[in-house]
């Protein structure tokens, strides 16, 4: 669970086995425009079981991105190509993206 609240979000995600499957961390930062929020890397342990289930992971995780920024009314600026790929695809992210490429 999540403290929309606190400006720093760390996430991570174990398997049944206690190895870590996704780590992701997001921080709250003010610029000149206004306040957002950063993405920074979405690392994923590529096991065989994490590979396959990736995609849904990441659903579910986004999803988790999308919650925070509709609350709190703060875009998110992404920094990895995996969440930018991610953004690129799912238009609901295209108005909470802060420095979205004029080309989407």
């Amino acid at each position: 669970m999540y403290n929309p609240q606190d400006s720093h979000q760390f996430f991570e995600i174990y398997d049944n086995h206690d190895v870590l499957v996704c780590r992701w961390t997001m921080d709250q930062i003010d610029r000149k425009d206004g306040t957002v929020w950063v993405m920074n890397h979405f690392f994923y342990n590529p096991t065989t079981a994490s590979k396959e289930s990736m995609p849904f992971l990441l659903d579910d995780e986004m999803q988790t991105a999308l919650s925070i920024a509709q609350e709190t009314k703060l875009p998110i600026w992404p920094l990895d190509p995996m969440i930018i790929a991610y953004f690129k695809q799912h238009p609901e992210f295209h108005q909470i993206w802060y420095h979205k490429p004029y080309s989407i």
